[in-house]
């Protein structure tokens, strides 16, 4: 065994293995996603107590093993509880999405400092009550930019002029963002988006995610198309929770609200 590291971390996501060992994924600022095996976790109250859930923030203790990616935890300290998300069933889906766009988009143990900080902030919001909507779009925003994928939201992929909010503007995902009318390519698959939802966007990219406030239906409505795309592109494995969130919102039309 490797010398013990300590480190906070969130929970993304925990499951049972054998009859009393649990496998947990974590995203650390530090390590990146770390996976790792905790022995005994199911009967030690005194190494784990019960802290190896999604949502939590903890200080873990582990050990690196020699010629495997699989984590040896040692302890886990319960540094902070999201409680709203075992208490509201919308808020509880849109926290499980962040999750699993993170677990999804960290690989490995690579600096994760930026994404830990941005999964903080965004779970701290929904816990404080801000809009579940405006949250979950800039999040999905922040992270392509972090992920190294920033869409141009403000400003055309082709010629470099700003969005006009009044006129129409047209998501290209080959791209990477939007483009005006005049630098739509022959043949090119697009999907027309208001020039205010482009604003909004651009806006959501720019603030900070506990600033996210986008009152607009319509405009929210289709920004959730158009981030839902760029996420695909980066991320084109299927993502339960995105179904989850749609099953649980019942004023939803099939998009991720």
């Amino acid at each position: 065994m490797g010398l013990e590291v300590a480190a906070p971390a969130f929970v993304l996501h925990s499951r049972a293995y054998a009859e009393s060992d649990r496998i947990v994924t974590f995203l650390t600022a530090d390590h990146g996603k770390l996976t790792g095996i905790a022995k005994g976790a199911k009967n030690s109250r005194r190494r784990f107590g019960g802290t190896l859930e999604p949502f939590h923030l903890v200080r873990i203790v582990y050990q690196e093993r020699p010629g495997t990616d699989l984590t040896f935890l040692v302890r886990s300290e319960l540094l902070h509880l999201h409680r709203s998300f075992t208490s509201d069933l919308d808020r509880y889906a849109a926290g499980s999405y962040l999750l699993e766009l993170t677990d999804k988009t960290v690989f490995g143990p690579e600096p994760g400092g930026a994404i830990f900080r941005l999964l903080r902030d965004a779970l701290v919001a929904l816990e404080a009550g801000v809009p579940i909507d405006p949250v979950l779009r800039a999040f999905e925003l922040h992270l392509l930019a972090a992920s190294g994928y920033a869409p141009a939201l403000d400003l055309c992929r082709g010629c470099g002029v700003a969005a006009v909010p009044e006129s129409t503007v047209f998501l290209t995902v080959d791209r990477g963002g939007l483009v005006c009318r005049a630098c739509v390519r022959p043949g090119e698959r697009v999907r027309p988006v208001a020039g205010a939802t482009a604003a909004a966007l651009a806006r959501l990219a720019e603030a900070p995610i506990t600033a996210a406030v986008t009152a607009d239906p319509a405009v929210l409505s289709e920004a959730a198309i158009v981030a839902g795309q760029l996420i695909d592109a980066v991320i084109p494995s299927r993502l339960r929770s995105r179904e989850f969130l749609q099953r649980t919102r019942v004023d939803s039309a099939g998009l991720v609200r």
